[in-house]
């Protein structure tokens, strides 16, 4: 019996390791099975054209496997584009592992008429496009600091959105320190709070401190607590190091437990000189994998959904950083980039992200050509190509992890990527005992994070 002439390009079905049995994962139709020895094997064969299927259960596998069907999206769909706002780029603390260059920011904050006929841009093309919801999302520094200019962007875009029978959602990600005022600021009016907590009272006031040392642990927890109490989403994000990794299922039943959390998202520490002169230092990629995966678990007892963006089950995706999705983000002094990090680095990995600004008379210029090259530049990523998770994680961050001339190796974020990712298919098919045991065998976890070519095909002659 020859097989159906498959929807989905062979070469995009996967294959990981297990102990003793295989992951199968097929993103584009987002299909995933564990399958034995023999099976693989049968499956192998199915990648060869005209090949005569060896037996009933593999042709319908393969066909499940490269045909999409009406329930292929069952998963989450990504999120599309947003406007992003940094009102500042200044903070009112003073991180020891700060990486967006805010201790050193000047204090220049954007003239929220800048913003507004940024807003009224995209608004138009949310119309056009029948969008029902225009997602903003302030960024810093602290925006807060910025307090004056964030309440008058987000009554603009009220009034806005009210004409245009289109429905705001306000994102806004804080260090927490800010006050009774803004909590009610925030409580009342922004739709998704993120809030930095790094830790216990400990581990938060080792990293995360006032200009004169002081801690800042004690403010940031009020300020959860006090949220709380709103209708907002409240997620708490955490920066996670070599010193904390061990504590992450401990510290999800803190926070789900003290706070009235919706997510909990963890973030590897990204090295710098600063953070390396503080003694800081990423987590090995197989105890962040292990202990996150614990903390998901305590998340999921108490209705928390736990995040680790590049390892969400999301797409397929071309990339899972803002660059790519669409994504406007308005500086303080009015220039419009497609990243979050300070252009001398991207300039430093030859990569320009800048294409646009809005003038002091309120015009807004955007080069669609230079989106388009950008674009363009993301569908080139050679350490993912054949990868499983080239269509989940994309890449990650394009500046630090993908730019031109990238190394074909992975790196240790890579590593952390594809094991939690490997656990998450392994859970959504009920094979918990092979996620389980995945992460605590030390030689089957180092296998399958550094495999260099995850593709069925590639794995035809050892099966």
């Amino acid at each position: 019996m020859s097989h159906t002439t498959p929807h989905i390009d062979p070469e995009e079905v996967y294959v990981l390791p297990l102990a003793d049995r295989w992951l199968v994962f097929a993103p584009g139709t987002w299909s995933v099975a564990v399958v034995n020895h023999l099976a693989l094997g049968e499956l192998a064969q199915c990648c060869e054209p005209g090949h005569v299927a060896p037996s009933l259960d593999s042709l319908e596998l393969w066909q499940a496997l490269t045909i999409p069907t009406t329930d292929s999206s069952r998963h989450r769909p990504p999120e599309g584009g947003k406007l992003v706002i940094m009102p500042t780029r200044a903070c009112n603390i003073s991180c020891v592992h700060c990486d967006f260059g805010c201790p050193d920011a000047p204090l220049t904050v954007l003239d929220p008429r800048l913003a507004y006929p940024l807003i009224d841009r995209v608004l138009a093309q949310a119309v056009r496009n029948g969008e029902p919801v225009m997602r903003v999302h302030f960024f810093g520094g602290e925006p807060l600091v910025a307090r004056r200019s964030v309440e008058a962007i987000v009554a603009y875009t009220r009034r806005a959105c009210a004409k245009a029978h289109i429905t705001p959602w306000f994102e806004l990600t804080t260090n927490g320190v800010c006050g009774p005022d803004a909590v009610e600021f925030l409580g009342n009016e922004i739709d998704s709070v993120v809030v930095s907590l790094d830790g216990d009272e400990g581990l938060h006031n080792s990293l995360r401190r006032h200009r004169d040392g002081r801690g800042t642990y004690t403010e940031v927890a009020e300020t959860l607590r006090q949220l709380g109490r709103y209708p907002c989403e409240l997620c708490v994000r955490m920066c996670v190091t070599d010193l904390s990794v061990g504590a992450l299922p401990d510290l999800a039943e803190k926070f789900c437990s003290e706070f009235d959390l919706s997510v909990l998202a963890f973030e590897t520490l990204a090295e710098t000189l600063r953070s390396t002169a503080a003694g800081l230092y990423a987590p090995s990629p197989y105890d962040f994998a292990l202990n996150f995966m614990e903390a998901e678990a305590v998340g999921a007892e108490h209705g928390v959904r736990v995040v680790h963006g590049p390892s969400e089950l999301e797409g397929p995706r071309s990339t899972s950083c803002p660059l790519g999705t669409g994504s406007l983000m308005l500086w303080p002094d009015g220039a419009i980039t497609g990243c979050y990090l300070e252009p001398e680095r991207w300039r430093a990995r030859g990569l320009e992200l800048s294409f646009g600004h809005v003038d002091e008379a309120g015009a807004v210029y955007v080069d669609e050509r230079q989106i388009a090259k950008i674009a363009k530049k993301l569908e080139r990523k050679p350490r993912c190509e054949r990868c499983f998770c080239r269509y989940t994680c994309a890449g990650g961050c394009r500046v630090e992890q993908t730019p031109p001339r990238c190394s074909r190796f992975y790196d240790e974020r890579c590593h952390a990527i594809r094991l939690i990712t490997a656990s998450r298919l392994l859970l959504s098919v009920g094979a918990t005992a092979e996620a389980a045991a995945l992460l605590v065998n030390e030689m089957a976890a180092a296998g399958l994070a550094s495999n260099a070519d995850d593709r069925l095909r590639s794995w035809a002659k050892v099966v």
